[in-house]
């Protein structure tokens, strides 16, 4: 096999009120493996709900559940609106947001652990996704994409193990993050305790998906933090301030979104008390080289077109710091809901397991 192909496939085709749920069984999608197989999940496509009147209706924290175990760091937005995971032809230069690097093409390359993230299932993959204001009256989809594995093939393919020593890079402040990572055999009993996979042994190495909206207004000229803790965002899986002076996480930053509102001026990311880049990013709403979703108001609005999120010239490194995602208006506050910003990247978890570095 080895080759792209849907692993699962979710229509909704019922009204849902708002706050439910839209929560298929894996046989609803075709999306159980048989008992020789292994999958992991590259991208997601996503149809989004909008009504034959062109009403743009809210569908929210689209999430994968694999084997039954919902995964702890993606979420993803399925608003037409604010849409992250696009149908893929219909994304502009068909740039696709992928969860990770499939272990066939990992295992080629000279760091397979911090790069083969794709999310790992033995047995079954399901999908989840909730009902915004105003509830969900058109259909929608949800498909995902990936690989399947038959097992008496893995060795071949992956070879005898997968682990041993990785190092993460940091060339924008010459520092490096060194570590140790357990071989383990590739089966169909391990297969989620590889990178990407929900049981793994510490340092665990998964991708990171998440976005947030503005929970409160901005201060005129102020910048406004996603953070969690003082009520800027809603929701802790919102939050986008990463204490990791005294959590043992790294955290690897490879894109940026920001889908703009008008009065918004800059985007910047604040490392260690330092502003990155130090001139920030332009994000208006007319100029704005991080937008997502939705073309419009990049290009004409009522083209089936959508922007991908971006990924970064270089990776951003939280590790042993404080980190966090901030935006200044232009001196006219922009009210609550009107901001969304989303990140993507590799997080690693250390526990009590300690690190090493240099400087």
């Amino acid at each position: 096999m080895f080759e792209l192909e849907v692993l699962g496939d979710w229509l909704s085709n019922a009204a849902i009120a708002a706050g439910n749920l839209f929560r298929p069984t894996a046989l609803a999608g075709n999306a159980e493996l048989a008992s020789d197989e292994v999958g992991e999940v590259q991208f997601l496509e996503i149809i989004p709900p909008v009504t034959g009147l062109g009403v743009v209706e809210s569908l929210q924290n689209v999430r994968l559940i694999c084997d039954g175990k919902e995964h702890p760091f993606i979420n993803i937005e399925g608003t037409e609106t604010f849409l992250m995971a696009p149908p893929y032809t219909n994304i502009f230069k068909n740039k696709v947001v992928n969860f990770g690097t499939p272990l066939v093409d990992a295992v080629k390359t000279g760091t397979p652990l911090l790069i083969a993230t794709c999310p790992k299932f033995a047995y079954d993959l399901r999908v989840q996704a909730q009902a915004g204001v105003g509830g969900i009256t058109a259909n929608f989809r949800i498909r995902a994409w990936g690989y399947r594995y038959e097992l008496d093939q893995l060795t071949r393919v992956l070879g005898e193990s997968i682990g041993g020593s990785f190092s993460v890079v940091d060339t924008r402040n010459n520092r490096t993050l060194e570590n140790f990572k357990i071989p383990v055999s590739p089966s169909k009993t391990t297969w989620t305790q590889l990178p990407g996979g929900q049981d793994q042994a510490v340092p665990k190495i998964n991708y990171m998906y998440r976005y947030a909206f503005n929970a409160a207004a901005t201060v005129a000229n102020t910048p406004y933090q996603f953070r969690y803790d003082n009520g800027n965002v809603l929701l802790d899986e919102e939050n986008m301030r990463f204490e990791y002076d005294r959590v043992k996480n790294a955290l690897i930053i490879s894109g940026l979104g920001v889908n703009a509102p008008a009065n918004l001026l800059q985007t910047f990311f604040n490392i260690d008390g330092w502003e990155r880049p130090d001139r920030r990013y332009p994000t208006t709403q007319f100029n704005n080289p991080f937008h997502f979703g939705t073309g419009a108001p990049i290009i004409p609005a009522g083209l089936a077109m959508y922007f991908g999120v971006r990924e970064l010239d270089k990776p951003y490194l939280i590790w042993d710091e404080i980190g966090y995602l901030a935006c200044v208006d232009n001196g006219t506050p922009i009210a609550a809901n009107q901001i969304a910003v989303t990140i993507f990247g590799t997080i690693i978890e250390f526990g009590t397991l300690g690190y090493e570095g240099t400087e």
